[in-house]
């Protein structure tokens, strides 16, 4: 597993050379919009369509990842007791750390505000991701996670001992992730 490291040495951590973000070449999983610098999908208004026009999700240009890009990006593995309560078990999840993604789309802000395809929100401070690294999973147990269950993506927090900050971070790790708002 990867050390936590601050945010704002994760921003200037060199990422894959990339000139700017990539334009995704399959179905995009996870859309970063708000106060983002890099873009590569285009403006969103009231009344468009799909899951983000349900979600009534705008934006004047966001990042949008695709599994390659998500997959192509260094991977962090982590294991937590998870599952519906009376069924938990250990799931070993990977995928890119959120602040990596932050970085490639020149996220400027204080909070991420991750929203569930259901219309689910959490809000996750700037320190909260410096400080605790989770990972925007794409995998569980090895296998990409499906729509269906808890994919296709999800924010997955490092176990903690601490039993307030698990509890906060229970209601943080939202799955079937499809948008983060950078505020």
């Amino acid at each position: 597993m990867r050390l936590a490291l601050p945010l704002s040495l994760l921003l200037t951590t060199a990422l894959p050379a990339w000139s700017e973000i990539p334009t995704p070449q399959g179905h995009v999983l996870l859309t970063l919009g708000g106060a983002v610098t890099e873009t590569n999908l285009p403006a969103r208004g009231e009344g468009d369509g799909g899951l983000l026009g349900y979600l009534e999700v705008q934006h004047d240009g966001a990042a949008g990842f695709d599994a390659a890009t998500l997959d192509g990006l260094p991977q962090t593995q982590i294991t937590i007791l998870y599952g519906p309560e009376g069924n938990q078990r250990n799931i070993t999840f990977s995928g890119p750390l959120l602040s990596d993604l932050m970085a490639l789309a020149g996220a400027e802000g204080k909070t991420a505000k991750p929203m569930a395809m259901d219309g689910y929100q959490a809000e996750i401070p700037w320190d909260s991701i410096a400080a605790h690294q989770p990972i925007v999973a794409t995998h569980a147990d090895g296998a990409p996670m499906g729509i269906g269950g808890y994919g296709p993506t999800m924010i997955v927090f490092p176990p903690t001992d601490d039993a307030d900050l698990a509890q906060e971070q229970a209601g943080q790790q939202v799955w079937a992730l499809a948008y983060i708002g950078i505020k």
